[in-house]
């Protein structure tokens, strides 16, 4: 016998596919069109829009076709990082409605949080944006998450451990918030805007470092969610100190801190001088840059897949990506000719585009 679905149940989902179907289509879309497209009786169809308008999900072109109001929902990201804190708001569409850092450095105490929540408050007033129309905030932290536990396992960079999330979520409860890992949240961009299903490695370079590994339209999180751990790799035996507490790590060698906190200058400023030809910038770019080749040479002999690069580093590797390419094909096994190496679409904003596109995507699924 098959379940019996209420009459509210079916126009509800009749409504979703059609906002879909509209969400989906590259053109404005008539009802009939629509209609005729799902296989919906008209009268379906101008019920289900009437409902989508009023609810400020579609709006009519000066034809009458039905197109996508992207603002219909919107929903906020906030990275809060060692050093700075980053705000991003996003529309239907993904599209950066706005952004902001924050120079502050992080802390795990009230009076921080706090800070940041009336922060969160004016971007979004200076963004125009309806509170009623935000679906979410997603945080993201350079962090081991345990979300069944509903703990932050650790974060070396933020030194944090062992932090129940409810201690951060307790800060922004006015809207529903999702806090989950940086480079987590940065592959879930990167697999948004690619829209493709294919296998991917994302590397973050930032002050610290970390990874996702994207296989088809899934992110792997390994066992026990702490797949993409690629900071914490032993890349020199004996090595530097890594902040983990180890030594040798990629991150105490692919830190961006080896290119600006050591030399006490900004990204910006260090590449201003290497790209000027300063020296002592091109020397320490050569040893960085060697580094940065050796850790990649073991993910792409790893994983045999492209290896997307982003964080605080990437907007300044465009130039650059060549000679990587070239030195990591140089010292791969395979042959170089299938191999791919590319910079991120959101680049030093991804963590904070990736963590508020999940209340997006969960809208489409449950709307």
């Amino acid at each position: 016998m098959e379940p019996i679905i209420s009459d509210s149940v079916r126009r509800q989902t009749g409504r979703r596919q059609i906002y879909r179907y509209i969400y989906d289509s590259p053109q404005p879309m008539t009802a009939m069109e629509i209609a005729e497209g799902l296989s919906f009786a008209p009268v379906d169809v101008a019920d289900s829009l009437a409902g989508l308008a009023a609810d400020g999900m579609v709006v009519q072109d000066d034809t009458g076709a039905y197109v996508l109001e992207p603002r219909g929902r919107v929903a906020a990201g906030l990275c809060m990082l060692d050093d700075r804190a980053q705000l991003v708001a996003i529309d239907m569409r993904g599209t950066e409605l706005g952004s902001r850092e924050l120079p502050v450095p992080f802390s795990h105490t009230p009076a921080y949080y706090e800070m940041i929540a009336q922060c969160l408050e004016e971007f979004l007033d200076d963004c125009g944006l309806d509170r009623d129309r935000l679906l979410g905030l997603g945080i993201a932290m350079p962090a081991i998450m345990d979300q069944t536990e509903g703990k932050l396992v650790i974060s070396p960079t933020l030194e944090l451990q062992d932090v129940l999330l409810e201690e951060i979520y307790c800060h922004f409860s006015r809207y529903p918030v999702f806090i989950e890992n940086t480079p987590n949240a940065s592959g879930y961009a990167e697999r948004w805007a690619n829209g493709v299903q294919t296998n991917a490695v994302y590397l973050s370079l930032d002050r610290g470092v970390g990874g996702a590994i994207l296989l088809g339209n899934e992110h792997y999180m390994g066992d026990h969610g702490r797949g993409g751990e690629f900071g914490h790799m032993r890349l020199v035996p004996n090595g530097r100190p890594c902040l983990c507490g180890r030594k040798g790590c990629v991150e105490a060698y692919c830190s961006t801190s080896r290119l600006s906190d050591d030399l006490g200058l900004t990204l910006e400023e260090f590449f201003d001088r290497l790209y000027g030809g300063d020296e002592q910038a091109a020397a320490v770019w050569k040893e960085y840059q060697g580094h940065l080749v050796d850790a990649l040479v073991s993910l792409r002999t790893c994983f045999d897949c492209d290896i997307i690069l982003g964080g605080a580093l990437s907007p300044y590797l465009e130039e650059l990506l060549p000679e990587l390419r070239w030195e990591v094909g140089e010292k791969t096994l395979f042959s170089g000719e299938d191999f791919f190496l590319y910079l991120d679409h959101f680049g030093s904003r991804s963590a904070c585009t990736g963590t508020a596109l999940r209340f997006i995507d969960d809208f489409l699924l449950t709307y």
